[in-house]
């Protein structure tokens, strides 16, 4: 599998450009139809906070979408930032098959 050479989009930025915008609908009526405060709307809407499964169940059951969508999109950004962090100090659990 290739990998990706720049991080990968977070499912709120997603969600706010092909959803919000392109529907003309606002943070606020997004938070409130989704029965989330607006406060956690916009900040997962900016990437500042995580696609957790409440978050994507309320996303899925509102747009007819697929819950594991919006979990995957979670998985590949959390996967990339992981892969290219700093890496912690760790003793190996197993030696390399000879």
């Amino acid at each position: 599998m290739e990998q990706m050479t720049r991080c990968p989009t977070h499912p709120g930025v997603v969600f706010r450009v092909t959803i919000l915008e392109e529907h003309g609908i606002s943070v606020t009526r997004a938070a409130k139809a989704l029965g989330l405060s607006r406060t956690t709307m916009s900040n997962f809407c900016h990437g500042h906070t995580p696609c957790t499964v409440e978050i994507a169940q309320r996303i899925a059951l509102s747009i007819d979408s697929n819950v594991a969508v919006w979990i995957n999109l979670q998985a590949h950004y959390d996967a990339w930032l992981a892969e290219h962090a700093e890496k912690p100090v760790v003793e190996k659990l197993l030696e390399p098959a000879a």
